[in-house]
């Protein structure tokens, strides 16, 4: 196949809104049978889907990378997302295998060590495309970018300390991750409204919102487990799954468009 050299100023190839719709029905399905499963069965479920819906953002990613490697940014940029989810992935089966396999406590482990990588490799993916399709950050933006991040951090210190009443392990190890969603999170915003009106379209934008929702998943989750609130039924799992097929819809919307 001819590899593309420069991406088509117009895309013809809208986003059909029902498989949209019917995204959010599966995550509404997921979520009702989670919360009708006892908990063993729930875990096991949502472990299942963490990992394959997971492995499929990556293997869309590999293959859109593939098929524009000669471009300028997609092969990289695309390879890049690939090997954040992957990394996402394999942290789950880690995790699991910890906890559930070996009967080992899986926080903090190695497995954190590839949670961690979904955020720097996702942003790389995000910051090749925004410096090839925009270079220059508007005034207002340079404001907001760094903001974003400082109020989770501000929050998030504030409630942790205020729970863990001192600055321990967990307090310093909950920024860190904090600190890494929160800046991904602000940068796929930067990414949605660089690409709103832009050359890739709606296919970017949608991928975009994919990964600004799990970044904001990721960083309720955060909150959540400074109280121990979380478990496998929570709401913002669904928001994990649904977020990761909106990409999965995305990359194969860019697989047609590019």
């Amino acid at each position: 196949m001819t590899q593309p050299d420069v991406v088509p100023e117009k895309l013809n190839n809208p986003i059909n809104i029902r498989i949209i719709f019917g995204i959010l029905g599966v995550g509404v399905v997921i979520y009702a049978l989670l919360n009708t499963l006892n908990e063993d069965t729930a875990g096991n479920l949502a472990f299942a889907l963490s990992v394959g819906i997971a492995s499929g953002v990556a293997v869309s990613s590999f293959i859109v990378s593939k098929r524009y490697w000669g471009t300028a940014v997609f092969g990289k940029s695309y390879l890049a997302l690939g090997f954040a989810y992957f990394s996402y992935a394999l942290a789950e089966v880690l995790y699991y295998t910890f906890d559930l396999i070996l009967g080992i406590e899986p926080y903090p482990s190695v497995a954190d060590i590839f949670f961690f990588g979904l955020y720097p490799l996702t942003i790389t993916h995000l910051i090749l495309n925004i410096r090839f399709f925009n270079a220059k950050i508007s005034k207002p933006s340079k404001i907001w970018l760094p903001l974003i991040p400082i109020v989770f951090l501000i929050v998030y210190g504030y409630i942790s300390f205020t729970e863990f009443e001192e600055a321990n392990f967990d307090f310093y190890y909950g920024m860190i991750f904090v600190a890494i969603a929160s800046i991904t999170l602000s940068i796929a915003i930067l990414g949605a409204s660089v690409f709103r009106q832009g050359v890739i379209g709606v296919a970017w934008l949608l991928l975009v919102i994919g990964i600004l929702m799990n970044a904001t998943g990721d960083l309720w989750y955060y909150h959540l487990e400074v109280f121990g609130e979380y478990f496998d039924a929570h709401p913002v799992t669904v928001v994990w799954y649904v977020s990761n097929l909106v990409m999965i819809y995305a990359l194969y919307k860019h697989q047609k468009i590019l």
